[in-house]
């Protein structure tokens, strides 16, 4: 993202991601015989409620935008692995490999896995340079 702003980068960051969130939850919804446990859906609930939120942040141009983008994007990253890559090891669990998970199911989980560690580096960087440019 070159060229642009750390505050349209976050914004578009945001966007991606609770736009890879709310595809995530369709495939759980439309797509798969699973149930899911109920704290994996709170987990997830709570993922988007967060993101929306950073996203509401970015919008807003407020200061804390970075800040809430790098703990959302890192924050989905380590979760959608946790939740659904690891072996079942808590309530939160739920690895694809035990619901038999098809192709689209997992890249509807990977993708935003991946992308939300992204999303977390462009909030780190954004806020790096927010503090190197209050520190000038």
């Amino acid at each position: 993202m070159a060229g642009r702003s750390p505050r349209k980068e976050l914004i578009a960051g945001n966007l991606l991601l609770v736009a890879l969130l709310v595809v995530h939850t369709l495939d759980h919804v439309l797509r798969q015989d699973a149930p899911v446990p109920s704290a994996t859906a709170f987990a997830g609930l709570a993922g988007i409620v967060a993101a929306v939120f950073a996203l509401g942040l970015a919008l807003a141009g407020h200061r804390r935008a970075p800040a809430g983008t790098a703990f959302v994007g890192i924050a989905t990253a380590v979760g959608f692995v946790a939740l659904h890559v690891f072996p079942e090891w808590s309530v939160f669990s739920q690895p694809y490999a035990d619901i038999d998970a098809d192709a689209i199911s997992w890249t509807a989980m990977i993708v935003p896995a991946i992308v939300g560690a992204g999303v977390g580096a462009i909030g780190v960087r954004a806020a790096r340079l927010q503090q190197f440019s209050a520190g000038s």
